[in-house]
């Protein structure tokens, strides 16, 4: 019976963790990308911030969960609309968490001219956190397939 009691205490954070339902604000772009060809034409997103909240490593369901948030502008005087692009991320330099990348391009909820991107990853515990120094890229692409200018991202926390 004690062994029973055990079994289930372990297996309770197991659960919680994989109870939480956040996957980020992230969606995959409607769009046929399996080739892409760059275009200066499509301007890169204006970067306005890139913030990093580390899990907390608590009791709660999503405690473990770190979080990348982006905020980006769409360029004024583009030939698409924010709303009418997607967006693929990868990374220059540093080694990223190991699911924070997100593959594939990507769209979130816009309003106007601006988006948060949210990525959600399973952070380690505080105790084995090492620091993050990442630069990333981000590039709009169209649904014709053509890819923009990128926009550097430094992320640093």
């Amino acid at each position: 019976m004690k062994l029973r009691f055990l079994l289930l205490l372990c297996a309770l954070p197991a659960q919680a963790e994989a109870s939480c339902g956040f996957a980020g604000n992230m969606t995959p772009f409607q769009a046929d990308t399996s080739v892409l060809v760059d275009n200066v034409l499509v301007p890169a997103p204006e970067v306005e911030s890139a913030s990093v909240v580390r899990g907390a490593g608590g009791g709660a369901s999503c405690d473990a969960l770190g979080f990348l948030s982006v905020e980006i502008r769409w360029p004024r005087g583009s030939d698409y609309d924010l709303d009418e692009v997607g967006f693929e991320y990868r990374g220059v330099s540093g080694e990223p968490p190991d699911g924070l990348l997100p593959a594939g391009v990507l769209v979130s909820p816009s309003n106007g001219r601006r988006a948060e991107h949210q990525f959600p990853w399973q952070a380690l515990p505080p105790e084995q956190q090492q620091p993050i120094h990442l630069v990333l890229e981000v590039r709009a692409v169209t649904r014709d397939r053509q890819r923009g200018v990128p926009a550097r991202i430094a992320v640093d926390q």
